[in-house]
């Protein structure tokens, strides 16, 4: 009996936790090739607006969607810090940490478990990105 209280106590436990996440991951760069739609925007950044800082939301896979963050800059990189899911509007947050990036215009790539149809990016300091481009 004893036995079978801790089962189910190690059950309802894994299930809190899975409800815990972060509700977002972020795609590797290597997986580019993966998403058609995200690589083509990711060129355009690198190839005909390098000095383009914002954000596009995309469609992804298994009706998934992709924030493609932009930093505008090759001195400053960027960093995920927190995805929130609003009635009516899904607000990612991104730090913006000076390096000297390889790339000529850094980006992160931030999938969305469940968004929500508004979107807003903002750095730590509040400043909000310009959606689409």
């Amino acid at each position: 009996m004893k036995l079978k209280k801790a089962l189910v106590g190690i059950f309802v436990m894994m299930m809190i936790l899975s409800g815990c996440g972060k509700g977002y991951w972020i795609m590797k760069k290597s997986k580019l090739d993966e998403e058609p739609g995200v690589r083509a925007h990711v060129n355009y950044l690198q190839n005909e607006k390098p000095d383009r800082k914002g954000f596009k939301v995309i469609d992804i896979n298994e009706g998934k969607k992709l924030v493609v963050v932009s930093t505008g800059t090759s001195k400053v990189e960027l960093e995920a810090v927190s995805v929130e899911y609003l009635e009516n509007q899904t607000v990612v947050t991104v730090k913006e940490i000076e390096a000297d990036s390889d790339e000529i215009n850094p980006y992160i790539l931030i999938g969305l478990d469940k968004p929500v149809s508004k979107f807003k990016v903002v750095n730590e300091d509040g400043e909000e990105y310009d959606i689409g481009f």
